[in-house]
């Protein structure tokens, strides 16, 4: 099967028709991300979807819907001619419509075939068509989406649906079956006619029992075998995960280790920057931080007002002494003789002289003072010049304020203590205060420096961690990190499970051997009747010749895998040309399925292969199915790839598509390798200088310009045939 040409009509981005004509070798579809390279691959894959009538209207090109006229309609279609035993076509379409309403119908779908014989064109069903030329099986093995579905064998069914395929063991499970039966019918009946002759009864009976009790035993092993090939069916593909996912095991770790690192330093960078600022300002007397020159310019004021204060106070206590001294001096002029000491002014009191009167005698003294006589005269002036003394006193208290003192309050006092008190060491931790500040807010700036470098780091962590999951798909973190854990767990229990295993089969031959070895001691029975004996002959016949089926199933696997594994090696020698490679060997598992392994030539399994050899193992094991294809069908099939060198580099991509242009082999290609970013337009552009080395037929797909990046129907996708 060759094909020629695909027309892509109003099919989601391609609007309008795109013809795309086919070369016998490589053709290469061309395109950026968002171009149309997947578009193109998923309209083929709804062209050959032939399990149901889909007429979505999300198949339409949004910018012929929105074009279209009220009760106008168009179709969407994609056709393929292609050469098969002659020259055909398939083309699957449906109508669409806009209504009075403006909301698309659609109708009219249909899957239409066509022969083409000279200038006539005979119309057949495209279903049936389809699957005559390019069967769902084939079709299997030549459309893949990306790198992740190179893998062949990636479920337990794919080997025997290889193998019944594409070689011609599908016919001995019928011819094994029959014999089976027919085995089993006739040993039921030389066993039965046996059982009638009395000479032989007994030990007919006898063998029948112990073959009985074999079969049962040999049934149940049979049973344990099959549950713990399945168990090591299931370790097998959780370590084949583990093994392809071991890297990213590791690295997950790492990653997650790195991260863990630099959220703690991230929590500690945060303490060190989060500070309460305005608890500072007055718990660590940041608010006095311009202080020092305020202190010196209060010091200087409160030292003034102290001198002032301590002049006024000299002043007013000399004013005091010398009022003091006057006072004296009165006293000095009043001394009495001999410098005896007068009694005070007051004594006698009032009352005691005024009694000394009434009675005319001198208490003092205990002399009489009769009315009149000079001591009572003296007595009367005595008591006159105390009352004219505290008459006088009176009217100079209440003629005079009271002495107040110069400085009635403390303040001053005060205010030189508080500068006593902010002098020295409080002084001089003003002083540093800024300095302390400054370190401080100079620490936390280099704090924050390292917050905003442990913040990239952490962000860079965070997006290869991204990348990682993202390259894995079908594990969850969670199971990255528990199959990292499980590893050795589920590998002991692996060996166990195939060590378990081969104890059983081991155990299946025994039992086997003593079923054959009873089957032989029945057959060497000599019956007495001659037709048993027949009975007898028949059954041997039919027993090796259903071995005979058995082995020649077993050998004709065992030859499409070695058959598949050379040529799987020739092409992997093309594809990684003077480049390591390494030898594919295809291994059968417990459940019959099977593993594609690349093995160093000393038999050391390459448990992690790169992305690039990885995908040129599974490429090669596809051209070689392609090959047993047009060896056993003698029918050649395209290869259809969406992206699959994604994991390549830049010469490993040169390398590659070089080799597949040499390769005698319909392949067709969507890709975005080949292209090249231009710094002066700023556009990815056409490689021309690999292009040009280049034998093989290239097409560009692009988005035309001028669209509306929020719009989808201003998207269109345009082709180019390069060459």
């Amino acid at each position: 099967m060759k094909l020629n040409k695909i027309i892509i009509k109003n099919f989601r981005s391609y609007y309008g028709e795109n013809y795309f004509e086919l070369s016998d070798g490589l053709t290469l579809v061309i395109g950026d991300n968002g171009d149309g390279k997947t578009t193109f691959f998923e309209a083929l894959e709804w062209l050959f979807d032939t399990s149901r009538d889909n007429k979505s209207e999300s198949n339409i090109s949004e910018m012929r819907k929105a074009e279209i006229e009220i009760e106008d309609s168009d179709e969407v279609s994609v056709t393929m001619s292609f050469e098969h035993r002659g020259e055909k076509e398939i083309s699957k379409k449906f109508i669409f419509e806009k209504d009075v309403n403006g909301a698309i119908r659609t109708r009219d779908f249909s899957f239409v075939g066509y022969e083409i014989v000279g200038s006539e064109r005979y119309r057949r069903d495209g279903k049936i068509l389809l699957e005559s030329c390019f069967d769902t099986v084939v079709r299997r093995y030549c459309l893949f989406k990306g790198e992740r579905e190179l893998n062949v064998f990636d479920n337990n069914t794919a080997l025997k649906t290889l193998v019944d395929t594409f070689s011609g063991i599908k016919q001995f499970d019928n011819l094994v079956e029959l014999t089976s039966y027919f085995e089993q019918q006739s040993d039921n009946l030389v066993t039965k006619e046996l059982k009638k002759d009395k000479k032989q009864e007994a030990v007919i009976k006898r063998l029948e029992s112990e073959l009985s009790k074999v079969q049962s035993a040999i049934s149940d092993v049979r049973h344990d075998i099959s549950i713990k090939e399945k168990a090591v069916s299931d370790y097998e593909t959780r370590l084949r995960v583990l093994e392809e996912n071991q890297d990213a095991c590791e690295n997950l770790q790492n990653i997650n280790a790195r991260i863990e690192q630099k959220r703690i330093e991230q929590r500690k960078l945060m303490g060190y920057i989060n500070l309460d600022y305005n608890a500072m300002l007055l718990d660590d007397m940041w608010i006095l931080r311009a202080f020092p020159p305020i202190l010196s310019e209060y010091q200087k004021k409160v030292a003034a007002l102290s001198r002032e204060k301590r002049k006024l106070q000299k002043a007013e206590d000399e004013r005091i002494a010398i009022e003091k001294g006057k006072q004296e001096a009165i006293q000095e002029i009043q001394k009495l003789a001999n410098d005896a000491t007068p009694l005070p002014w007051n004594l006698p009191d009032k009352e005691t002289m005024q009694e000394m009167i009434d009675d005319e005698i001198c208490k003092v003294c205990g002399r009489p003072a009769k009315k009149g006589s000079d001591a009572y005269n003296f007595m009367v002036n005595k008591l006159n010049e105390y009352l004219d003394h505290i008459r006088k006193k009176s009217e100079i208290s209440q003629q005079q304020d009271p002495v107040k003192p110069l400085f009635e309050n403390t303040y001053i006092n005060e205010l030189h203590t508080r500068s006593i008190q902010l002098s020295g060491d409080t002084e001089q931790e003003l002083i540093m205060l800024a300095t302390v500040i400054a370190d401080r807010l100079a620490f936390v700036q280099s704090r924050k420096q390292d917050l905003e470098r442990v913040n990239k780091d952490l962000i860079e962590d965070e997006d290869a961690k991204m990348q990682l999951l993202i390259q894995t798909p079908d594990l969850t973190e969670e199971m990255l990190i528990k199959n990292f854990k499980d590893f050795k767990g589920l590998s002991d229990s692996s060996k166990r499970a195939s060590l378990d295993l081969q104890e059983l089969k081991h155990e299946l031959e025994e039992l086997e051997a003593q079923k054959q070895d009873l089957k032989e001691q029945q057959n060497q029975i000599v019956p007495s009747n001659g037709i048993v004996r027949v009975y007898q002959k028949v059954h041997i016949a039919l027993e090796r010749i259903m071995k005979a089926f058995e082995a020649a199933k077993d050998r004709n696997v065992a030859e499409f895998i070695q058959t598949l594994e050379e040529q799987a090696n020739i092409y992997l020698k093309k594809l990684n040309a003077d480049d390591f490679r390494g030898v594919i060997k295809i291994k059968r598992t417990a459940d019959g399925s099977a593993r594609i392994n690349l093995y160093s030539s000393n038999d050391t399994l390459i448990a992690n292969p790169g992305g690039a050899q990885k995908t040129t193992m599974y490429m090669s094991v596809l051209f070689a199915i392609s090959k047993i294809t047009t060896l056993k069908r003698d029918e050649d099939y395209p290869l259809i790839f969406d992206a699959p060198t994604s994991s390549f580099g830049d010469f490993k991509e040169d390398i590659f598509y070089n080799i597949i242009d040499n390769i005698d082999k319909q392949c067709i290609i969507f890709t975005k390798d080949l292209l090249r970013y231009n710094r002066e337009t700023e556009k990815r552009e056409l490689d021309f200088d690999k292009i040009n080395q280049l034998s093989c037929s290239v097409y560009r797909i692009q988005k035309s310009p001028g669209y509306d990046e929020e719009d989808l129907s201003t998207i269109r996708t345009i082709t180019e045939r390069i060459k």
